[in-house]
């Protein structure tokens, strides 16, 4: 699912545009930053939760690091947009994301040594 979540988020323009991911600048990578000095990036992890017959319910959990507010606050509402959905149905390879909601996360954190926000935002998704 790591694979599928990665490949989700990169389908999506809009956020793309707003992180300035290129292929050369990866700003959104799994469970550590490509570069951490180079901001805005997303920061993602997924772990299993539980396990049916053809399904998995999986617990996502994105952070987002910006050195500007806003910009947070407009990453953030765009990762709503994608995973706040009761029905997904996204089919990526053999993969397929059948629902997700969001559940929760963190309000809005300011590390002044580092002059950087960060939010995180978790989601319940399920997929095969």
């Amino acid at each position: 699912m790591i694979k599928t979540v990665l490949n989700y988020l990169l389908m999506d323009q809009e956020l793309l545009n707003l992180i300035g991911y290129t292929h050369k600048n990866k700003r959104i990578n799994p469970y550590e930053p490509f570069n951490k000095e180079d901001y805005p990036y997303i920061v993602y992890e997924v772990s299993p939760l539980l396990a049916g017959e053809g399904t998995t319910q999986y617990r996502l959990d994105i952070r987002v690091t910006t050195q500007d507010v806003l910009l947070l606050e407009s990453i953030a509402n765009r990762l709503l947009f994608l995973f706040h959905k009761k029905n997904t149905g996204v089919k990526l390879f053999d993969k397929t994301i059948y629902s997700s909601k969001h559940a929760g996360g963190s309000g809005i954190v300011f590390y002044p040594d580092y002059r950087v926000f960060e939010q995180t935002l978790t989601f319940n998704i399920k997929g095969n």
